[in-house]
């Protein structure tokens, strides 16, 4: 697969919270080319198609990134390693890609913040 870029959407196998299973789902890249370089990792993002309570989530052009149906972020994260890409779908817009980095912002505690 061609390499991990920032805001491209790749289908990958993402763990449950409990790591008892997984899950083929849409994710979103997070982390630069350099941290795939040096890790040969990628850090995503996962994305839904379950309406989420937070109507800050929802993707607003989530057709022009290559999924089929309204998306939203869910801010849950894993490093993978990029051969488990499975497929890449598309590239978030400038401004999903905005929303994506607010709703990790929002989970991340502010201590680990603005350092």
């Amino acid at each position: 697969m061609t390499p991990c870029r920032p805001g491209d959407v790749d289908l990958v196998y993402f763990p449950f919270t409990s790591l008892r299973a997984r899950k083929k789902r849409p994710a979103v890249v997070v982390s630069c080319l350099a941290f795939a370089a040096r890790h040969g990792d990628a850090i995503v993002a996962a994305l839904t198609s379950v309406d989420q309570v937070d109507d800050e989530s929802a993707l607003d052009d989530w057709k022009i990134a290559g999924l089929v149906k309204p998306t939203w972020i869910k801010p849950l994260v894993a490093t993978l390693d990029v051969g488990l890409m499975e497929r890449r779908v598309g590239k978030l817009s400038a401004r999903d890609c905005r929303k994506v980095a607010g709703a990790l912002h929002a989970a991340i505690a502010a201590e680990f913040l603005d350092r």
